[in-house]
């Protein structure tokens, strides 16, 4: 067994290591001696860590089915039923084409964008002029003569009969018309109609 190292005699401290000492020892607390002794007994708590993202299971939502979209409601386009919105006399009369005619148009070979174009500007002025009748010429359908064939089909010819009391029900033309009838054969028949003006108030 090796010799203890040979013990240092006891020396007092030198001014330096007096002054280090007062220095470390200024801002140091006396503990309590039972806060010491609670201190000592108190067991020791594992620590808490957290475990990793990827042991942890991560919420999952699955995506939502889309909503399911309610189709549009279809806009009526059935044409309006003549001889409404007017007393029973005035109504037998404009059938039978009794009624004064104060203006007409004849859409004849335009197409249906120029043709409601027309009757629009044609049935706000009547309604300004204070006109209380006036006929649209819309023709049968019936085919052209064969040189001028190529200008418009028969289906472009005919469709104006069938889309003009429907135009009649829509906005801007619906805010002029108070009713609507089929001409009498002495004004084109079924190929013309007549329309009852609502005057500017």
């Amino acid at each position: 067994m090796a010799p203890k190292p040979p013990r240092q005699p006891n020396r007092s401290l030198t001014d330096d290591e007096a002054a280090l000492w007062a220095d470390v020892m200024r801002d140091a607390q006396v503990l309590d001696p039972a806060a010491r002794r609670r201190s000592a007994d108190a067991p020791v708590l594992p620590a808490v860590t957290s475990p990793p993202d990827d042991a942890v299971p991560r919420e999952t939502t699955e995506p939502k089915a889309p909503e399911p979209v309610a189709p549009a409601p279809r806009r009526n386009t059935a044409a309006p039923t003549p001889g409404t919105g007017t007393d029973r006399r005035t109504q037998v009369r404009l059938r039978r084409g009794q009624l004064e005619i104060d203006a007409r148009i004849d859409l004849h070979g335009r197409t249906q964008q120029q043709a409601r174009a027309a009757l629009e500007t044609f049935l706000a002025s009547s309604a300004a002029r204070g006109h209380r009748c006036v006929l649209v010429i819309t023709g049968k359908g019936a085919p052209r003569a064969a040189e001028d064939a190529g200008f418009m089909s028969d289906r472009e010819r005919g469709v104006l009969r069938e889309q003009v009391p429907r135009w009649l029900a829509l906005a801007p033309l619906a805010q002029h018309v108070v009713t609507w009838q089929p001409a009498a054969r002495q004004h084109g028949g079924g190929g013309a109609l007549y329309i009852l003006v609502r005057r500017k108030k």
